[in-house]
């Protein structure tokens, strides 16, 4: 499975192959929340590296942790959920999309650390990698967290 990830104010498109294999159950579910292609704003990390993350829409369920880690590498795709209360941005329905659960898909486009948050850090589920244009999206990215926001598309691919 492929995602397309476009960043259409930068003229930057991108393809992210999931790792249907060693987290099935998650991509599986971003698939399925994709039916639509999503139509955004980047968000870049406060206190986790070079990352950029969007939320998608709610899943019908639960979400597995699969294929966790902390420590992820530069162009590497992360999945994060909480649920209601699990962080204090489960309060704001502006994030959370009204779910009052946060479903959270992160781009690493550098080096990013995850140990910093809770003492055990914070976990997430590794779902893909940036297999094509990942330096011109990098560059892109980059540039948000010095200009801010800019518009941010993820469709399914082939």
């Amino acid at each position: 499975m492929i995602l397309l990830v476009e960043l259409p104010e930068h003229d930057v498109r991108a393809e992210v192959t999931l790792y249907s294999e060693a987290a099935p159950r998650v991509c599986s579910l971003i698939w399925e929340a994709l039916e639509r292609p999503l139509e955004t704003q980047t968000a870049h990390a406060c206190f986790d590296g070079e990352e950029v993350y969007c939320f998608l829409p709610p899943f019908g369920e639960h979400p597995p942790l699969e294929n966790q880690t902390m420590r992820p590498k530069p162009g590497e795709v992360m999945f994060f959920y909480a649920g209601p209360n699990d962080f204090v941005v489960t309060r704001d329905d502006r994030l959370s999309g009204g779910s009052s659960s946060v479903y959270e898909l992160a781009f690493m486009y550098g080096e990013t650390d995850l140990r910093h948050y809770y003492e055990e850090g914070l976990r997430g589920s590794l779902v893909g990698y940036v297999s094509d244009g990942l330096e011109p999206f990098a560059a892109s990215c980059a540039r948000t967290l010095s200009e801010g926001r800019t518009a941010l598309r993820v469709s399914r691919g082939s």
